[in-house]
């Protein structure tokens, strides 16, 4: 393999971005193509890769071993998993049938005063809209979102067969979940078997470099998205807004994509805030929570839960999502935070590769 690199001057980093790259790719088609099999396989690793450092955490402090902490894990998790659905999901719920039961009325509410909006926008500054008809685009957009909202819903509810799909994942997670986590050491073993010995050490130092990242932004960014879906919620609340802590929740766990939870959040606010409210300057306050939640999270939650310095900066994120689910949709838009470490370690290999070549080094005679 050596040799035939020298022989083609193919830069080692270039084939081991190529590799991963097409390891992602198998990923995103298994996922999208095996669906049965490949979700829940995918989120039992994700679920195993998160709790497997409390559980060596565990193992290493108490008597308990491994295979009897990952079964006390699974179990505590399931619990967990129905409290919530007993006792969440009901409030959730029944917010949501509260919301769909008034959003017809707000809405309506809201093309009034939108309309009144766009008749004086249109007649003060013709030479800015011109023809425009502004409340024509804004229904527009609202019908085709509740469209797809209702084509969402009925997909979710009405299909028997993902109805049993559910079921099938609720089974397999757990029980994928804990054979992972009993036996984590033996496969991550198992996998660098494979590797060659030549490359086994730089394998596993990007492996290191690859977990640093990724654990230091997924669990940094999953402290964030609480504090911001708190944070949220009860800022809507204190101003009197309808369903407050649905939309906090909402825009909180929505930012899990950079900055979508709570754009998508703001502008559901603001048209119930514009059809509740009389008056301009509750808006006004909407728009100053949802800026002052986003300031602190930008300058001081994001840097001191998740770091700088090993995290993965939001504008990588960004790209990698975008990438990702334009190409690969739902499923591309799942793997594309896991892809962005392994992106930044190898793309950061290649950098470094090329600033040490002699055609970078080189001086013009």
């Amino acid at each position: 393999m050596n040799s035939i690199l020298r022989k083609h001057k193919v830069p080692p980093p270039l084939v081991a971005l190529v590799a991963y790259t097409l390891l992602i790719l198998a990923v995103v088609l298994a996922l999208k193509h095996l669906t049965l099999l490949a979700v829940p396989l995918f989120f039992s690793l994700v679920i195993a890769y998160l709790f497997n450092p409390l559980v060596r955490f565990v193992e290493t402090r108490t008597p308990l071993r491994r295979p009897l902490i990952a079964s006390i894990l699974m179990v505590l998790l399931v619990f967990l998993l129905i409290f919530l659905i007993i006792n969440l999901l009901p409030y959730v719920i029944n917010q949501a049938e509260r919301a769909a039961t008034r959003l017809p009325e707000l809405l309506q509410v809201f093309s009034q005063k939108a309309q009144v909006l766009s008749n004086y926008l249109t007649k003060n500054f013709p030479d800015y809209l011109g023809s425009v008809d502004i409340m024509e685009r804004i229904e527009r957009m609202i019908n085709l979102m509740l469209t797809d909202l209702s084509k969402i819903l009925g997909g979710i509810f009405t299909s028997l067969y993902n109805f049993l799909t559910m079921m099938v994942y609720l089974v397999f997670i757990p029980l994928f979940s804990y054979y992972i986590i009993k036996d984590y050491n033996q496969i991550r073993c198992s996998i660098m078997d494979l590797v060659p010995v030549r490359s086994r050490q730089r394998a596993m130092d990007k492996m290191r470099q690859m977990n640093r990242i990724l654990s230091s932004f997924i669990r940094g960014q999953a402290i964030v998205v609480l504090i911001l879906a708190l944070l949220y919620s009860t800022g809507l609340s204190l101003l009197g807004l309808p369903f407050a802590i649905l939309i906090g929740i909402f825009s909180g766990f929505g930012d899990i994509i950079p900055y979508v939870g709570t754009i998508l959040g703001l502008m559901i606010s603001i048209v119930i805030g514009f059809a509740h409210f009389q008056d301009v300057e509750r808006l006004l306050l909407i728009v100053l929570v949802f800026a002052l939640v986003k300031g602190f999270e930008n300058w001081y939650f994001y840097p001191k839960i998740v770091g700088h310095e090993v995290g993965l900066h939001f504008v990588f994120v960004l790209m990698s999502i975008i990438i990702f689910g334009q190409l690969f949709g739902f499923w591309g838009l799942l793997v594309s935070i896991p892809a962005a470490a392994g992106f930044k370690v190898f793309i950061a290999d290649l950098v470094a590769y090329y600033r040490s070549s002699n055609y970078y080094r080189q001086c013009d005679e």
